[in-house]
């Protein structure tokens, strides 16, 4: 998994898209101007009773057109109110009208000042295409013969219809800019949105992208976000998205929060814009209610979780709710561009990370300070090496976080970090850390334009948010026998080999070292047993491993100032000269792997 290679955007990119249905007059705006929103228009239903339409559904399906209507009334009087008995009809432009049945959780009476949803739908049985062209509210009295009807609202349908998940978007004022902040229309909620991140990540389960919106509540109360929802779109398919965070999100006045949802996608799938949809409600009871329920059951693939055998059930007396969604916005992607968003770094500094994120504390630098490259030979792979200082400015412990990291190259390919295994849960007080990560990249690599990307690994768990990206240079590889592996500086000052040989048992040759070093260490950072080693690998002249050994720098026999001897758990059959060590710096990663960085390679001379 830490191997894993994937092709994807490595600049952070941020997109969100919503469906508008264009119920309502666009405001008057000069030529040249950006378009307005939609200004809403309400229709006086009765003396005290306002109505606006706040979405039309016509969606084919497989048993014929299911035509859906919802609207918003809104109670003026002082005392509560009984919803009219009125037929809600639709007329299409050739002057067909068909009667929509309401749904069985409508309310019977609004509270004094209130608000109320209604949900009307029907299912007809056409295959060919239907134009909706007005809204209309008719009294029938059908007391008297003929029966009476009189027209008391029509409300003309001056948009676009939402006939499903693949329908476009084409009013001007729902089309929104990947940078653009917007409120979802239709929705009373004052919260705003902007489009922060979007991340390509392939799991066990398959390709998804991720997107992260920046949720800000302008008011001066507590708010809800609301439920919807958001799908991708990419050459003629659209994938539809779910909310990452589970259960009620709340925001304080002036408070922002990010929200994800996760867009499975095919695994070559490059989405263009995204689909911002709200759920309509519909629940079928009563009698004449089946044609409708089973209108709610067909349609669960394609919006939602629609109520399943609705239409068998049509005669239960609390009825059966179905679900389907409703575009409101679409938001373009911006077009993709690589490294772009990543800051140049220079090694040792704090990294300015987002402080939106919970995972790492405020007081908690994050650095740099060591990024090598090396060959892997013996793997046909190459190695880049990270390892970051955590520095603990207070004077209280803070925990470790468990931050990710991604390396992106030059050309977008980007690499999933393996992180080290820290056993200290904390940083003491005014001290430091460090933690490495490593990353296993092709042979073709050349290192130039690579970039780090900091992940979150908690606020969108199980997939991660990007909350910083640097690009980094790597160091320059010296000749000298001093070698960092901070916080320790090691000088090997003089080096021999000796050999014994078994004449009674195996007879082969043994191999033991001996290291006269200088071993120096910077202070206020912490060391424990979870902490880098040293790796001594021993080669013939040949280029074969004959055998390797273990140097610490914790607990008993570790590595000091003066004479270190490393004995070899390997052997071979003849004397061989000259031979070579090479000194690695090696770590256990949290899925147990063991990893190795090269820090010097010493040859007999």
């Amino acid at each position: 998994m830490n191997n894993k290679l994937k092709k994807t955007v490595a600049s952070v990119v941020i997109t969100a898209s919503i469906m508008s249905t264009g119920y309502s007059a666009l405001a008057a705006e000069p030529a040249g101007s950006e378009p307005a929103a939609q200004a809403v228009v309400t229709y006086k239903l009765t003396d005290l009773l306002d109505v606006e339409v706040k979405g039309v559904l016509n969606e084919r399906i497989q048993d014929g057109t299911r035509l859906g209507v919802v609207i918003r009334m809104k109670n003026n009087g002082a005392t509560s109110t009984r919803v009219p008995d009125y037929e809600l009809r639709v007329k299409t432009s050739e002057g067909v009208e068909y009667t929509l049945q309401p749904s069985a959780s409508n309310v019977k009476s609004i509270q004094p000042k209130a608000n109320t949803e209604l949900s009307y739908m029907t299912v007809i049985d056409r295959t060919d295409t239907v134009n909706l062209a007005q809204v209309n509210w008719t009294d029938v009295d059908y007391y008297i013969y003929p029966k009476k009807e009189t027209l008391i609202v029509a409300a003309p349908i001056t948009g676009e219809t939402w006939k499903g998940g693949d329908t476009p978007i084409t009013d001007p004022s729902a089309i929104k800019k990947w940078s653009d902040s917007f409120t979802i229309p239709t929705l009373t909620s004052p919260i705003q949105y902007t489009p922060a991140a979007i991340n390509k990540e392939s799991t066990e389960k398959g390709t998804v992208y991720v997107v992260q919106l920046l949720a800000y509540n302008p008011s001066n109360q507590r708010e809800t976000i609301p439920t919807f929802a958001v799908d991708g779109k990419a050459a003629g398919k659209v994938f539809s998205g779910s909310q990452v965070e589970q259960g009620n999100i709340t925001l304080e006045a002036k408070e922002e929060k990010y929200i994800h949802f996760a867009i499975p996608t095919d695994q070559d799938t490059i989405l263009n814009s995204l689909n911002i949809l709200t759920p309509e409600k519909f629940a079928v009871g009563g009698a004449g209610g089946a044609g409708v329920g089973g209108a709610g059951n067909v349609g669960a693939g394609a919006g939602g979780a629609a109520g399943a055998g609705a239409g068998a059930n049509a005669g239960a007396a609390t009825g059966t709710a179905g679900v389907y969604n409703v575009g409101r916005l679409n938001i373009l992607l911006p077009s993709q561009q690589t490294g772009e968003t990543a800051l140049a770094y220079k090694l040792g500094t704090p990294m300015t990370l987002d402080k939106r994120s919970q995972l790492i504390h405020p007081d908690l630098d994050v650095s740099v300070i060591e990024f090598h490259m090396f060959d892997n030979k013996e793997e046909g792979s190459k190695t880049v090496s990270a390892k970051f200082k955590l520095t603990n400015k207070t004077d209280r412990p803070l925990a470790v976080p468990a931050f990710a990291t991604d390396l992106v190259s030059s050309d977008g390919y980007e690499y999933n970090g393996s992180r080290q295994n820290i056993t200290t849960p904390n940083v003491l007080p005014n001290s430091s850390l460090t933690v490495n990560y490593f990353y296993t990249i092709p042979v073709s690599e050349t290192g130039k334009g690579l970039a780090l990307k900091i992940q979150d690994t908690k606020s969108a768990a199980p997939y991660k948010s990007t909350i910083g990206a640097y690009s980094v240079a790597l160091q320059t590889e010296d000749s000298k026998d001093t070698f960092e592996l901070y916080p320790f500086e090691i000088k090997v000052n003089n080096w021999q080999i000796g050999t014994s040989f078994n004449a009674m048992g195996a007879k082969n040759y043994q191999y033991k070292a001996k290291f006269f070093m200088e071993v120096s260490r910077h202070d206020q950072v912490q060391v424990d047993p979870s902490f880098s080693g040293l790796l001594f690998e021993l080669y013939d002249s040949a280029g074969r491993l004959i055998g390797s050994g273990n140097g610490s720098f914790v607990g008993a026999n570790r590595l000091v100032t003066g004479e270190n001897n490393i004995t070899f758990d390997g052997n071979t059959e003849q004397f061989d000269y000259p031979l070579t060590v090479r000194i690695y710096e090696q770590f256990t990663t949290t899925g147990g792997q063991k990893s190795k960085r090269l820090l010097k390679e010493l040859k007999q001379s």
